[in-house]
């Protein structure tokens, strides 16, 4: 009985470092999803480009992002997230260090696009792995652990990052970052393993009328794209304008204003945590969504036409991302709607509406937007366009019709 006690707190250790080496991805990747909002003014003179450009070249990341949740999964079934994690992070490696060394607008573009190519994995691969190392009854709070990781990484990457750019530059920052996922890259060769003993990991390929039935399904499409219109608060002006906004609105320096924005991602923190929790105990995820939609109505409000000062503006960042990290209850309200064989596909789904509402839509979107009234940055007005997206937000949640959390 020791000799299997001992097993056991060896095994957990052991899972314990393999997670944590996949969260740490989870948490870089993030940093190479945010840096553009810190490197704005730099890559625009060094790329000559206009807004609309910047635009879209931070949102060309979620293309291949977005298109690989799926195919992400398949792949780690295939070949294990070990192998699976070692491409992307090599690949990450590459293409950052390749952006640092950018002449050409259409060049940082196509390494942007690398970039998401590689780090399209890191999610499915962490939670794969929270799966096979540890009880089922632990694995709610390892999401949570990996999705807060995402909120640090962005967190730190914008604080800095953007220290090491304002005094030398977006290219020393993109290095740094290139050597960082080298590092990366040798601690998940030394530490994943995937758990042969683990629960059954049997491929499951999603047949042409598993998606239809998802795709078809009015709570499903009511959830998901209420979480993108939430979320595109967050990454949107949390992970790209946000940084530009202050700085030319409100006279920040590049240090301060990334240190503002920051504070939207500390908020995500306890906002996911408590969001969680009354969700678990009043089993209503729409209609914390849709408080989440209303508070950042509010705290946007607030952040582009009444607040002044780098700490009442930092305050309303911290609330914004109280309320806004509500857009993650779309996944378990997608889960109560979808059949229990279709959940991962489910989930997959999700995670595309998410990113591809918040990020490859409304980034550019307000690039476009400021370029055509002829906004060097963004101003409040141009802005308010994420605050109808929060009124749409309400509306869908009040059209869906959804089931009742399942208890357990």
């Amino acid at each position: 009985m020791g000799t299997g006690v001992g097993r056991g707190i060896a095994t957990g250790r052991l899972g314990a470092v393999v997670f944590g080496t996949a969260a740490l991805f989870v948490l870089f990747q993030m940093v190479l999803q945010t840096f553009p909002s810190v490197m704005r003014e730099g890559l625009v003179v060094d790329l000559s480009l206009n807004e609309a450009g910047f635009g879209g070249l931070s949102s060309s990341f979620y293309y291949p992002y977005i298109l690989l949740q799926i195919p992400a999964g398949i792949m780690v079934a295939r070949f294990g997230a070990r192998a699976v994690l070692i491409t992307g992070a090599a690949i990450c490696t590459v293409a950052s260090f390749l952006f640092a060394m950018s002449q050409t607008a259409n060049f940082a573009e196509a390494t942007r696009i690398l970039m998401g190519l590689g780090a399209a994995p890191t999610v499915v691969c962490a939670l794969t792995l929270a799966a096979q190392w540890f009880p089922a009854r632990l694995f709610p709070l390892l999401a949570a652990l990996t999705e807060m990781a995402g909120m640090v990484g962005a967190a730190v990457g914008q604080e800095i990052l953007g220290f090491i750019v304002e005094h030398s530059g977006w290219r020393t920052g993109m290095l740094l970052l290139g050597a960082c996922s080298a590092l990366l890259l040798v601690l998940i060769v030394l530490f994943i393993r995937n758990h042969t003993n683990g629960p059954d990991s049997e491929e499951h390929r999603p047949t042409v009328a598993d998606i239809r039935q998802l795709l078809t399904s009015p709570p499903i499409l009511s959830a998901a794209v209420a979480g993108g219109l939430v979320g595109s608060a967050g990454m949107s002006f949390g992970m790209l304008w946000g940084v530009s906004y202050f700085q030319a609105h409100h006279q920040m320096s590049l240090t301060a204003a990334s240190l503002c924005v920051s504070f939207y991602f500390w908020g995500c923190l306890p906002g996911m945590l408590g969001a969680a929790w009354l969700c678990s105990r009043y089993r209503n995820a729409a209609q914390l969504l849709a408080i989440g939609a209303a508070g950042t109505t509010v705290a946007l409000a607030l952040i582009l036409f009444i607040l002044q000062g780098q700490w009442p503006l930092s305050v309303a960042m911290f609330v914004l991302g109280v309320f806004n990290s509500t857009y993650a209850l779309a996944f378990t309200m997608v889960k109560d709607e979808s059949p229990d064989h279709l959940s991962g596909v489910a989930m997959g789904l999700t995670n595309m509406a998410i990113m591809g509402i918040g990020a490859m839509l409304f980034q550019p979107l307000i690039g476009i937007l400021a370029h055509a009234r002829g906004q060097e940055v963004p101003g409040a007005t141009t802005l308010s366009v994420i605050i109808v997206a929060q009124l749409l937000a309400l509306v869908v949640l009040r059209a869906g019709r959804f089931k009742a959390a399942r208890a357990g």
